[in-house]
């Protein structure tokens, strides 16, 4: 089904007669080839590789490098509302292609870093914008610009690469250091972003232009009635909704994934099995993916929202009841199977429910949310460890917030666009 339906989806076009076959492939090639490449996948995934050389050759501490992905998350609503403006303003190209190039430069940055620890932050927050301007938003204007009655199956397949780059990227690393170093490694990811996704970029990426005069030409100057319709999307209830269920995500997933292995090792796996079902989250995800593009085009997304949200529940419950190895990968992979989903569902109702001329600065609004919630998962955990000595109270917890976010999207009403 899902083969079928990626073949549907090259072999069709957004609306009869106004589109050709070639410019969709091209653009869903284009943007293939930048998500198996951005800075989330190569960067985000692949720091824990780095590691060790970064602590033996420049003197920093585990917490010193780690402290960068933290500080990351803090610059989150600059650089996503910054996307967001310009991406309202017609610049999604712009930004894409210039987040390429930064990301580029950053990681030649890091094959020069000394042993000034200040310097290496910088470069992480540099990096984070990178991962901003490629995904989400700015995918999902160029998609939504091109693919309408398959723009699901299209969202879904580039997340999934997305995830699959982040899979590979850490077995390439490896190999790359034993070889070459890790300063070479870090410049050998600046040459495959300078060349091949800015390639990518610039060759295959564009907005379709049919779909982009409309919103370019009252973006120029946004208009009262932008502004009104901005804060009338923010003050819609389906916004509310949509909230509060990114909240509970990013909260839930990252409470869970960041304590992964200790929390399976309470439950009497070995460190080596709770290290493959720490694999088996992406997978899951990368499965995820796949499996919400093929329903999004056939399935209400508030629907599937409800769905993929008890996933995770149910492998919390299986865990609970049947402690062991078999659950635990249950677990692992329903919580990938979740969280895979989130995006590509995020992106489809986003283009659904908003407005195409404020969907940059609602979706980066959304951006900001989901962080939120993502960064204050892993304190929560550990205080909640720290206190009671076990994890019991925090799945008990994330059963919970895996339910209420489950329960939300049935408040959504129908589509508006």
């Amino acid at each position: 089904m899902p083969i079928q339906a990626i073949r549907n989806l090259l072999g069709s076009t957004a609306s009869p007669g106004s589109l050709s076959i070639r410019p969709e492939r091209k653009v869903l090639g284009g943007f293939g080839v930048i998500m198996l490449l951005s800075g989330g996948a190569l960067w985000a995934s692949t720091l824990g590789i780095f590691l060790a050389p970064l602590e033996r050759e420049l003197g920093w501490s585990q917490t010193q490098i780690y402290l960068g992905v933290s500080i990351c998350y803090l610059t989150t609503p600059v650089f996503a509302l910054l996307v967001g403006w310009l991406l309202d303003r017609g610049h999604a190209r712009r930004v894409i292609i210039g987040a390429i190039l930064m990301e580029a430069l950053v990681f030649f940055g890091m094959s020069r870093m000394g042993q000034g620890i200040g310097a290496y932050y910088v470069l992480c927050i540099l990096m984070f914008g990178t991962v901003l301007g490629v995904t989400p938003v700015p995918l999902t204007a160029v998609i939504n610009s091109w693919f309408v009655d398959k723009r699901g199956m299209a969202l879904g397949i580039l997340f999934s690469l997305n995830y699959a780059g982040a899979m590979m990227a850490p077995v390439a690393a490896l190999a790359m250091i034993d070889r070459l170093g890790w300063r070479h490694t870090y410049a050998a990811f600046g040459v495959a972003a300078l060349v091949l996704a800015m390639g990518a970029a610039l060759l295959w990426v564009r907005v379709n232009p049919d779909a982009k005069a409309p919103v370019a030409e009252t973006a120029r100057k946004p208009s009262e009635g932008q502004r009104r319709a901005l804060l009338d999307a923010v003050r819609q209830k389906e916004f509310l909704i949509v909230a509060i269920w990114l909240l509970l995500y990013g909260y839930s997933f990252n409470s869970i994934s960041f304590h992964l292995v200790p929390m399976l090792e309470e439950y009497g796996l070995s460190t080596a099995k709770a290290a493959v079902a720490q694999g088996l989250v992406g997978f899951g995800g990368l499965s995820g993916n796949l499996l919400a593009g093929v329903l999004l085009d056939r399935v209400r997304a508030s629907r599937l929202a409800t769905l993929f949200a008890l996933f995770p529940l149910a492998g919390i419950v299986m865990l609970a009841v049947w402690t062991g190895q078999a659950s635990g990968y249950v677990m692992a992979a329903s919580l990938g199977l979740a969280v895979g989903s989130e995006g590509t569902i995020l992106m489809y109702l986003g283009g659904r429910l908003f407005a195409p001329a404020i969907l940059g600065t609602v979706m980066a609004l959304l951006v900001i949310v989901v962080t939120i919630g993502a960064a204050s998962g892993p304190a929560v955990a550990a205080l909640l460890h720290d206190h009671f000595g076990s994890y019991h109270q925090l799945l008990a917890l994330n059963a919970l917030t895996f339910l209420v976010s489950a329960l939300m999207p049935f408040g959504l009403k129908a589509y508006r666009y």
